[in-house]
């Protein structure tokens, strides 16, 4: 059985798709509308696989579909297109293996009508990215000669059926409409299930009792129900590298914090000054917990702030942020038994990321996108 956070984790970050935030792996997913089936299927199936058929794969392991799971950052679509490119332009070499832009545009013309204009070409490099990861791991497969059962594929496939039919939303569609609605198929779906299943069943060889009881152990604020409630004002910084800029920034948000500390109110500052997609409804996050969901070091200066409160100037990868925390979940007793079979999709996880990172060392990549 594939679990609902192995391989799929790799994929996630095609849902970064805004230019400032603060959680792990997205800076504001956008908040897509259900009034067609694009936007339908975008939102029931939040994560991408490059594949074709793993968004409906993410929804049926039980992986977070929600919008609000992700801030729900509304977007603008598209104005102007980009100039045409050679579709067979070479856009990556990993070890001798060519991607071309025509794998690049076939991901990004799904999602490009529903982000910022602004976000579109980092937008083309996480893709990059996360095509050069699938190189590397189809390779890997083929090296390694890791082979599942057609049962499995079989399985997880009827699992998809079944989660479409029990889905409100999409209880009226099929699999194959999905499928052909993204130019696949279900033998490409079977192709990529077989290849996630495989790596996962690698990956997980070594996770035993005794190193999850371990790992259960030294990370038990991941699995004790901790979470706080928290909105945020952001200056944003991502891209600014020159000294002036980046004191500007700092300097901008010491301002926001004054006018908090002489009584302005939280909400009306965000809307004003945050240049989160949040601001809009006045820097609100949702709830979320102490790991896992936010970069560490928003989450451990929201997590140090009491309740009612609001934080000095933190910064992260995506800028200045200023957090006030509006309510928490004191964390609860667990034994290892109720949680064990999150702490192996954790552990599972980390493999899988350690599996990444060593292909990456190990190989010759070249990345030609401009």
């Amino acid at each position: 059985m594939i679990k609902g956070i192995t391989v799929f984790l790799v994929f996630v970050s095609l849902f970064a798709l805004s230019v400032c935030g603060c959680r792990k792996n997205e800076s504001g997913d956008p908040q897509l509308s259900s009034q067609s089936t694009e936007q339908d299927f975008a939102k029931i199936h939040k994560n991408v696989n490059f594949n074709q058929g793993d968004k409906e794969k993410m929804h049926s392991a039980g992986m977070p579909t929600d919008d609000s799971t992700y801030g729900g950052h509304g977007m603008t679509s598209v104005h102007g297109k980009k100039e045409k490119v050679d579709p067979n332009k070479v856009i990556a070499t990993v070890n001798n293996e060519k991607i071309i832009r025509s794998d690049l545009d076939k991901i990004l013309e799904r999602f490009k009508n529903h982000v910022n204009p602004a976000a579109i070409t980092s937008m083309e490099q996480q893709i990059t990215d996360q095509l050069v990861t699938q190189c590397l791991l189809r390779q890997f497969v083929g090296e390694k000669k890791i082979t599942v059962s057609s049962e499995v594929v079989d399985k997880e496939i009827a699992k998809m059926r079944e989660n479409i039919k029990s889905n409100p939303t999409t209880k009226d569609r099929t699999l194959e409409q999905f499928l052909e609605f993204q130019g696949s198929n279900i033998d490409e779906l079977k192709t990529a299930i077989n290849m996630s299943a495989a790596i996962e069943n690698y990956v997980s060889k070594d996770v035993d009792d005794k190193k999850m009881e371990e790992y259960f152990i030294k990370n038990i604020s991941k699995f004790n129900g901790e979470t706080a409630t928290a909105s945020h004002i952001l200056v944003d910084t991502k891209g600014k590298t020159a000294q002036e800029e980046l004191d500007k920034a700092r300097a901008k948000i010491e301002s926001i914090k004054k006018e908090l500390d002489e009584g302005a109110d939280f909400t009306e500052l965000a809307k004003k000054y945050s240049d989160c997609p949040t601001g809009k409804t006045g820097g609100e996050l949702g709830t979320f917990p102490r790991h896992g969901a936010m970069v560490e070091d928003f989450a451990k200066v929201a997590f140090a702030t009491e309740v009612g409160k609001v934080s000095d100037p933190v910064k992260t990868e995506f800028g200045y942020h200023l957090i006030k925390v509006t309510a928490k979940t004191p964390p609860k007793d667990v034994s290892f038994s109720q949680v064990k079979d999150k702490v192996r999709d954790d552990l599972v996880a980390l493999e899988m990321n350690n599996l990444i990172n060593n292909l990456r060392e190990k190989a010759k990549i070249e990345i030609t996108l401009q």
